[in-house]
Formats: C-alpha cells, sequence, structure tokens
C-alpha cells in the first residue's frame, strides 16, 4: 500500500503524519507531487497519452509525467522513479532542472516541476501498461494549436503551458552555464510561441 506523506499547507513541509494515497486523496490532505517535462534540442515536449483506462482524463494527452511523492522519498528520487516506470527511462545519472515549486490549492498539493533534455527517438520511450497509451515528440506550436481546437483533449502544462515552457527554456539555460545541466548550444531552434 503506497503511503503518502501529509504536508503542512502552508509551507509544504511533512506533518510527521502518513496515510495510504487512497484516503489522503478522498479526505483532500496535502501531499507532495512532481512533474517532470522532457524536451529535446529541437525544442519538441515528449507528450503521452493517458491510458484509456484511467479514472480521471481518460486518453488524453499530456506534456508531463509525474506523481505522489510516497514516504520515504524525496521530490527528485520520485521524479526519476516516475520517468522510469511510465517512460522505461533510466535517469539515475541525466540532469533534471527543478524549475519551480507551488502550491496547487485547488488539489491540495506541493508540486515540483523538472525538465530533462533527452534526445531520443520515440521509440526509446516503453510505455507504462494502464498508465500510458502511447508517447510522441511534439512542437510547443502544435501544443497550443490542438490545446485550443478542442480536436482532441489535452493537458497542457501545469499552470499554462506558454508560461511553463518560457520557464523551463530559461532554467534550461542557467542551468546549463553554471554545469548543472548539458550544454545547451542547439537551444537557439527554440523560440517564443505566440498565444
Amino acid at each position: 500500500m503506497e503511503m503518502l506523506d501529509i504536508v503542512h499547507a502552508d509551507t509544504g513541509q511533512r506533518t510527521g503524519v502518513c496515510l495510504p494515497r487512497a484516503q489522503a486523496i478522498a479526505e483532500g490532505a496535502w501531499c507532495r507531487t512532481t512533474n517532470i517535462f522532457i524536451v529535446n534540442h529541437a525544442g519538441e515536449v515528449l507528450c503521452h497519452q493517458r491510458s484509456l483506462g484511467k479514472e480521471r482524463l481518460p486518453g488524453a494527452w499530456v506534456t508531463h509525467m509525474g506523481g505522489h511523492v510516497s514516504v520515504g522519498e524525496t521530490y527528485e528520487t520520485n521524479a526519476r522513479k516516475e520517468i522510469e516506470e511510465e517512460a522505461g527511462i533510466r535517469m539515475e545519472h541525466l540532469p533534471l532542472v527543478a524549475w519551480r515549486t507551488t502550491r496547487v490549492d485547488r488539489v491540495r498539493l506541493w508540486m515540483r516541476e523538472y525538465v530533462a533534455v533527452l534526445d531520443l527517438p520515440v521509440t526509446a520511450f516503453a510505455p507504462q501498461p494502464g498508465e500510458v497509451e502511447a508517447f510522441a515528440w511534439v512542437a510547443p506550436e502544435e501544443i497550443v494549436r490542438r490545446a485550443a481546437s478542442g480536436e482532441e483533449t489535452w493537458c497542457a502544462g501545469t499552470h499554462g503551458f506558454l508560461t511553463d515552457y518560457a520557464c523551463m527554456r530559461a532554467a534550461i539555460t542557467a542551468a546549463s552555464t553554471t554545469g548543472a545541466a548539458p550544454a545547451a548550444e542547439h537551444m537557439h531552434v527554440w523560440h517564443p510561441i505566440a498565444a
């Protein structure tokens, strides 16, 4: 049974109380979660289609992976675990850039977001049965177009994709200048996208 640390709503710090995941969600207890965006040097975002059997947003396309932080995990160990589980990619030695931690009142979560740069063909990612149907590299302009068109169900970003995308680019650029992430010499192909 997955156990979650309950955190203070105001600070995100652990309270010392742990609850089973289902109970924590049912009671609306404040918990921690991660979201991980994977981008390539062409500026495309690795999107995935949620399993058709999921209780929330079945079949929706999503721009990020992630999950609840369990007892004994840090945000970072959870992020690496979620990528391996959902996409079959081991991230233990690859840089993850933490770029935002926010309190999200509507779902009662403290959410830490990461971005990683990977240049792999889409066939390198292995969808987790029951969680992920398929993966695709999608240009940011196409994500914005699809999310706005209503042609498919899209969960684009966590607070607004245009803002998320600009923040990720800035975080990767800053991390690469300090050596905390791979050199971003190809980042010139990323460009602002119009709303």
